[in-house]
């Protein structure tokens, strides 16, 4: 421990001085100290005609039972008693050229030890507290066996609120407001021993490992702020362990680091299963505070682990960029940029590059049929796809949420619904009924729905255009384009048991009609009640191959007359301008065009 101290505090000193379980002060007379209740967690019995009383359950008002430390982490602390007005002075506690200062031993990042060195001795002491009626005790040295450690604790006490000192800015928004930890606590660290301060070290390979639920840290930021967003990064490895994943939490402001009021909370949130991922939370609170608590609230027993935690938007520089999947021709690019200040990662889609390659009218890379195009992709191959969502849970038995208005159309403004990573499964996915279906994020609960939003172009439109989505749903799904309803389906895909996806999905035609040249919008309601959760889906439209559109606009019209005869006159051709059918394109194909327009 002593030699892991060491090293930490070479290489952090600025984040070790700010871990303590207390705050030292540089003048304990001041009256803006914290003052402490000192506990202690076992005791060494002794009797001693010297007593140093130390609050328990005693009465709050007595100073006696007041302390401060004095001090810091380079030339120790002293103890500073209220009542008193003066530093402990207890044989080898006595402040003269012959003895050092206390010095603060962490136990497990809530308690501590407490000892000294004495030069003329060479030797360090632990200090004790004999208990007496849990109400006050006697210290005393004693030798430095594990065994015989006094092991204390700390409470502040209701009076004197300092504001702690500025920390080292470890992370800045895109405003320039820095930020930088105080303390952490209560998430003992899990086996990988991983401190609560790597939450706001800005490098996302580094993290935070807890098991209890309630594990929290306190950042400070350089000048009072609003919190209009904030971002929670995941961890290195998270795509390897989901059950770590951060699941529900509370967000908390102060201006004095004592008083907290809530920001945001999110309970079951569907967390990315991508390593180094940011995930934003819109806010927009216009209460400035100065300091900020992060609290993660996972059901208890469960690991936690979180790479970082950061206030309103952020900005990435010195950005790598690198290919790094390409699943075929329907499919665009996966693309992967790395944040060099932070190590934050982030993917991006480039157009698909790739041929098909059609046998009887099938592409043997993609399955897509010939003339078929993929307008939004599945999350099979491509991991992952975000949507725009909004959760709710059920109100009562036959109680369900109504939607935003408008939430289905082009127009409607989803900045803050969340970044939601399809494919979604429950937590019982892994051995049920959608074993062999890829996922990249928990849908957690039962009785619960999301409102999805997902937005493409469309160059033109053909009345004769084949619209097809294909999804698994579990449970109920009602679909929209364009704000019109084109799909009902009540309860789960039939055939989605232990199924591939090209085995698994359901189709669902739907009309040209329901879709128009420019932007349009794919909204989905899907619903859980019980058992199993899952959602998917892709979109794909056909095109249409009406007699005499030579032109490809959607329709049959004197525009066509043009193109065609400028086809004649130049000897080429294209795939629409054999009208009549015989092969070739020709003469008798402008006089099978003029019947058409005609008749």
């Amino acid at each position: 421990m002593k030699k892991l101290l060491l090293i930490l505090s070479l290489l952090l000193p600025a984040v070790i001085a700010q871990a303590l379980p207390f705050v030292p002060t540089t003048d304990p007379t001041l009256s803006s100290n914290y003052w402490y209740f000192l506990k202690t967690e076992g005791f060494y019995c002794a009797a001693d005609d010297s007593e140093i009383a130390f609050r328990n359950s005693a009465d709050a008002s007595n100073d006696d039972y007041l302390w401060c430390f004095v001090g810091n982490s380079d030339v120790g602390y002293k103890l500073y008693n209220k009542g008193t007005g003066t530093y402990v002075m207890y044989e080898g506690l006595l402040y003269d050229s012959s003895y050092t200062n206390t010095y603060y031993e962490d136990k497990d990042g809530v308690s501590f030890y407490l000892k000294y060195y004495i030069p003329s001795w060479n030797v360090y002491r632990y200090l004790f507290m004999n208990t007496y009626q849990d109400q006050y005790g006697s210290m005393r040295y004693m030798d430095s066996d594990s065994g015989t450690k006094g092991v204390f604790s700390v409470e502040m006490a209701k009076e004197g609120i300092p504001i702690p000192a500025d920390p080292t800015w470890t992370r800045f928004d895109k405003d320039g407001v820095g930020y930088g930890y105080i303390e952490g606590g209560n998430g003992a660290p899990a086996a990988e021993g991983q401190p609560t301060y790597h939450m706001c070290d800005n490098n996302a390979e580094t993290k935070y490992v807890g098991y209890y639920s309630d594990c929290w840290f306190v950042m400070k930021a350089s000048t009072d702020v609003a919190v209009k967003q904030y971002s929670i990064v995941t961890s290195d490895n998270s795509r390897d362990l989901p059950g770590r994943a951060l699941r529900s939490w509370r967000l908390e402001g102060s201006n004095d680091c004592v008083n907290w009021v809530p920001i945001d909370e999110q309970t079951d949130y569907p967390m990315p299963f991508e390593n180094r991922k940011e995930v934003v939370v819109k806010v927009n609170d216009n209460r400035k505070f100065r300091f900020f608590k992060f609290v993660a609230t996972n059901s208890p027993g469960m690991y936690v682990q979180i790479s970082e935690v950061w206030i309103n938007e952020q900005v990435h520089n010195n950005i790598d960029v690198w290919s790094e999947m390409h699943h075929g021709c329907n499919h665009p690019i996966t693309r992967t940029w790395l944040c060099r200040d932070c190590n934050v990662r982030g993917r991006y889609m480039s157009p698909p590059t790739t041929a098909h390659s059609y046998v009887d009218g099938v592409c043997t890379v993609c399955g897509l049929a010939e003339g078929e195009t993929l307008l939004l992709y599945n999350g099979q191959a491509l991991f992952p796809y975000y949507v725009k969502a909004l959760h709710a849970s059920r109100i009562s038995e036959n109680n369900w949420p109504s939607a935003p208005d408008g939430w289905n159309t082009v127009g409607f403004d989803d900045s803050n619904w969340i970044d939601l990573p399809l494919p979604m499964a429950s937590d019982n996915h892994s051995g049920g009924p959608f074993e062999l279906l890829q996922y990249n994020s928990y849908w957690y609960g039962q009785y619960n729905c999301y409102w999805m939003r997902r937005t493409f172009n469309l160059a033109r439109v053909n009345p004769a255009d084949v619209f097809t989505l294909r999804c698994v749903h579990d449970d109920n799904m009602v679909v929209y384009v364009n704000g019109q309803e084109v799909i009902n389906a009540q309860g789960w895909t039939p055939n989605a048991d232990n199924a591939s996806w090209g085995d698994a999905y359901e189709t669902f035609n739907i009309p040209a009609t329901a879709f128009r040249p420019g932007q349009n919008v794919l909204a989905i309601y899907i619903q859980q009640n019980w058992g199993g959760a899952y959602f998917d889906c892709e979109l794909t439209v056909k095109g249409s191959a009406l007699t005499g559109d030579v032109n490809g606009d959607g329709e049959v019209s004197i525009a066509d007359v043009t193109t065609l005869v400028d086809l004649l006159l130049r000897q080429q051709s294209n795939g629409r301008s054999d009208v009549n059918g015989d092969g070739e394109t020709g003469i008798a194909d402008l006089t099978s065009l003029v019947d058409i327009l005609t008749n």
